[in-house]
């Protein structure tokens, strides 16, 4: 009679690993969006932590959203590539008071350093291991954050030279 309604079903275990695969799929497109998403985060974190003891002392500053050397003749692609691979912001010191002390002046560079703190935390025990609780996502975005933080050479010279270089100028 209604022969329409028994044809054979495909079994449902058959689709299981196409199901896997997207679901791994999913997996690491998501760890590689949330990977990509802090670094650019933290990477304009650092830089704005440079602001805040200069900020305390008055120097005066810049600070330059997708900075690019010669901006009138780059397309938006161009601006980008060169923000990915120099930063997406710039801070640069135009002017320190000479009364503002040397320590400051290393304290500003090292400051991005906090951004490694929720690791020292994890470390210490007071928040969670995300490797041993598993969780995949929170462990890139931890892993990212903290490279973040490292000062980068521009930053060590300053923390070696102190205000000499601006106070030379």
């Amino acid at each position: 009679m209604h022969a329409s309604l028994h044809w054979p079903l495909p079994a449902l275990h058959s689709f299981t690993p196409a199901f896997e695969s997207l679901g791994l799929a999913i997996h690491w497109l998501t760890l590689g969006l949330v990977l990509l998403a802090t670094l650019a985060v933290g990477v304009c974190v650092h830089e704005l932590l440079h602001v805040v003891p200069l900020h305390l002392t008055d120097a005066s500053y810049t600070v330059t959203v997708l900075p690019a050397e010669e901006p009138t003749s780059r397309t938006t692609w161009a601006t980008l590539q060169h923000a990915f691979s120099s930063g997406l912001v710039r801070v640069e010191v135009t002017h320190l008071r000479p009364t503002t002390p040397d320590w400051m002046v290393r304290v500003a560079a090292l400051l991005p350093l906090a951004l490694a703190l929720p690791l020292g935390l994890v470390v210490a025990g007071v928040l969670p291991n995300p490797v041993t609780t598993g969780d995949d996502v929170v462990t890139v975005a931890l892993v990212a954050l903290t490279g973040c933080g490292l000062p980068s050479p521009a930053d060590w010279s300053v923390v070696w030279n102190g205000a000499s270089r601006w106070r030379d100028q």
